[in-house]
């Protein structure tokens, strides 16, 4: 039913799931919520640390054995959440860096005190390499706390805009609630995502995030920014 274009549910290999184990309890966790496509982003940082590539295909294959043996219905595919650096636009030219699902689409973040130059300087940039950037959860960049930044990337850019779960299922202040408001009346958000890491801390919570959106947005924007809007990754 939907679609979590960011998580960190292979093991080994960032800040998400340790080991085995924890990865098939995050998985069963992620089926409770109703996902039935899954698109694994963990970190890589171009040319500051090294991405093990090879741990990470492995580990992937033994997350689709699992789900098979489980017989859990969902689909994975690659990706990977990629910290704009200088290098991160020649990484994925040269496909050092995997795109989402190996779409034209690639989910970047930034350090949370980057200033608005520089993520206009990153969908320039990753715009230009051939690709169409995705910035991860939006709301941590205090650059962004002004919606007509927001606005000028996606009508400039092009950039399509992911929020996390926690956005809409914690409590929030009202200087973030109104936020909030804003940028949903102004349809200014495209996806919709997880963002788990590992149980217990950061457990999944799309089905609790889709019942919030359908009773305060909806049910046609519940659906698009959970899953429909994600389909543009799969063509």
């Amino acid at each position: 039913m939907f679609t979590d274009m960011h998580n960190h549910f292979v093991y080994g290999v960032d800040d998400g799931c340790a080991d085995h184990d924890a990865m098939l309890k995050l998985l069963f966790a992620l089926e409770a919520n109703r996902i039935t496509r899954l698109v694994s982003t963990p970190h890589i940082t171009p040319g500051l640390e090294p991405f093990p590539m090879e741990a990470y295909h492995r580990h992937f294959g033994e997350a689709r054995e699992l789900i098979r043996r489980e017989g859990l219905h969902m689909e994975i595919y690659t990706g990977q959440e990629i910290l704009y650096t200088d290098l991160t636009a020649r990484y994925l030219r040269e496909g050092q860096a995997l795109t989402m699902a190996g779409s034209e689409y690639a989910l970047i973040e930034f350090m949370p005190g980057e200033n608005y130059a520089r993520l206009c300087e990153a969908a320039q940039k990753v715009r230009n390499a051939g690709y169409y950037p995705v910035f991860a959860h939006i709301e941590r960049y205090a650059c962004l706390s002004d919606i007509h930044c927001v606005e000028e990337l996606k009508q400039r850019y092009g950039v399509k805009m992911q929020v996390n779960c926690s956005l809409f299922v914690h409590k929030q202040g009202f200087f973030r609630k109104r936020w909030i408001r804003n940028v949903m009346k102004n349809g200014l958000i495209d996806f919709v995502s997880t963002d788990t890491h590992d149980m217990p801390g950061r457990e999944p919570s799309m089905g609790q995030c889709y019942d919030i959106l359908m009773k305060e947005y909806g049910e046609d924007t519940a659906r698009a920014l959970t899953g429909g809007n994600a389909d543009i990754l799969f063509r």
